[in-house]
């Protein structure tokens, strides 16, 4: 046993020393490296937000939110925008002493686009969006 063990770091120790000297490509472990034409047109960002609140009454709010930003672009007129946005968030007290109330929330809001520009004067767009604008009293109830 013992010597199938130094065996095998012997192997371990120059096996690396071999590959460097005969030029072979190293190896490539890493699962979300793959030569895949259409994954080569997938764009992916992301990003995070945090807000909190509070007035002179003692009344606060909190606000987190983590979006994926994914763009497909399916040729240089047709691309696609999505994205998935988590938010969370609730309401807290500060009046006598700090304390978050029992109103915690989590919500995923997606959101997409989708662009076809047949010319440089020309653009056909859908999109879907949600959030805080869709929320609000419409502009026709304020009057």
């Amino acid at each position: 046993m013992k010597n199938v063990l130094i065996t095998m770091i012997m192997l371990c120790l120059i096996f690396p020393a071999i590959a460097a000297y005969n030029d072979l490509p190293p190896l490539n472990l890493n699962p979300f490296n793959l030569k895949s034409p259409g994954l080569n047109k997938l764009k992916m960002s992301h990003s995070m937000g945090f807000e909190a609140g509070s007035s002179s009454t003692g009344r606060g709010y909190y606000l987190s939110r983590y979006t994926n930003h994914m763009r497909y672009q399916f040729n240089p007129k047709l691309e696609l925008d999505l994205d998935l946005n988590f938010v969370n968030f609730g309401s807290l007290n500060t009046s006598s002493k700090f304390s978050l109330n029992d109103d915690n929330n989590n919500k995923i809001l997606p959101e997409f686009s989708l662009r076809y520009r047949p010319s440089d004067s020309m653009t056909f767009e859908i999109q879907m969006r949600q959030g805080l604008f869709m929320q609000q009293t419409p502009w026709h109830d304020k009057w």
